[in-house]
């Protein structure tokens, strides 16, 4: 148990280690230089928005620009521009990867970690389902955000971040890598997921649906 968890452990610290060190340098930045900052500077939690979010949203729209050079900005804004459905779409990606590494644990398939301990007992039984149904929820929303339904995008992910605080309570007893491992990935959650709400508020209430097609009899 000590071997996998320390080693998943240092994994986890690193990488948070890493994001903080470039989420802060990019968010010294003048909020005029970059339009992803000045963005992002309108939200929660900024500096985690600029390192982890802004770096996925450039990568998403330079594949895409590689594909469709003439048309590519208008499925997720030009190359360092910033379109606000794409910016909530990565942030609800984000949030379903931190999430999926708190499902796996409460679902006994992260090896290395013994949930025989009362503790963990505790926090398995009354996570196992709750989690889940905050990802389904999370899923939810990324399909309403998809369509254009931004209010139901962002009832659903306000309902999944409440999932998840009930969850962190239930867990607070734990101690040691375990511990750490789910409060960092919760937190992640949790955090991605008010970055998306905050930036639904700022979109318009629903898209207009394309008209209907009429079809021309001869």
């Amino acid at each position: 148990m000590a071997g996998t968890s320390s080693l998943l452990v240092l994994f986890l610290c690193a990488s948070a280690a890493a994001l903080h060190q470039h989420a802060a340098g990019a968010a010294r930045v003048s909020p005029g230089a970059s339009p992803i900052v000045a963005t992002c500077m309108t939200g929660p939690y900024p500096e985690l928005c600029v390192g982890e979010l802004g770096q996925r949203l450039l990568d998403i729209q330079t594949a895409i620009a590689s594909a469709a050079p003439n048309g590519g900005a208008t499925i997720a804004g030009a190359p360092g521009q910033v379109d606000v459905k794409a910016l909530v779409a990565v942030a609800l990606q984000a949030a379903s990867e931190a999430g999926a590494v708190a499902a796996s644990i409460f679902e006994g398939k992260l090896p290395g970690f013994n949930t025989g301990v009362p503790d963990f007992r505790k926090c398995l039984g009354n996570c196992s389902v709750t989690m889940s149904s905050a990802m389904q929820k999370l899923h939810g929303a990324s399909a309403a955000l998809r369509s254009g339904n931004h209010d139901v995008a962002k009832t659903l992910a306000s309902r999944s971040l409440t999932d998840v605080s009930s969850c962190t309570v239930s867990c607070k007893d734990l101690n040691g890598d375990v511990r750490l491992i789910i409060a960092q990935s919760l937190t992640e959650f949790q955090k991605m997921l008010q970055i998306a709400i905050a930036f639904i508020n700022k979109m318009k209430t629903n898209e207009p649906m394309p008209p209907p097609v009429r079809e021309i009899t001869p």
